[in-house]
């Protein structure tokens, strides 16, 4: 597993927060972010809208690259 998804899992187990409360998205490596509903924003907008890695009501926000995401 690569170290920086490794230390990101980690800030989840010890931030304490209920799995339906963490919102998985997915770097495209074009400049835009891929939602788990399936949404897209361009990375700019994704960093404003989730400032610190918060989800809209305290939820944590994991970003991850595709290839991440293949694992």
């Amino acid at each position: 597993m690569r170290r920086d998804l490794e230390r990101r899992l980690r800030q989840i187990e010890v931030a304490d927060v209920r799995s339906d409360r963490i919102e998985i998205w997915v770097d495209q490596g074009d400049g835009t972010v891929c939602g788990p509903r399936g949404e897209r924003l361009a990375r700019q907008a994704f960093d404003h809208a989730h400032p610190h890695g918060r989800a809209c009501g305290g939820g944590l926000v994991l970003v991850i690259d595709a290839q991440d995401a293949l694992l």
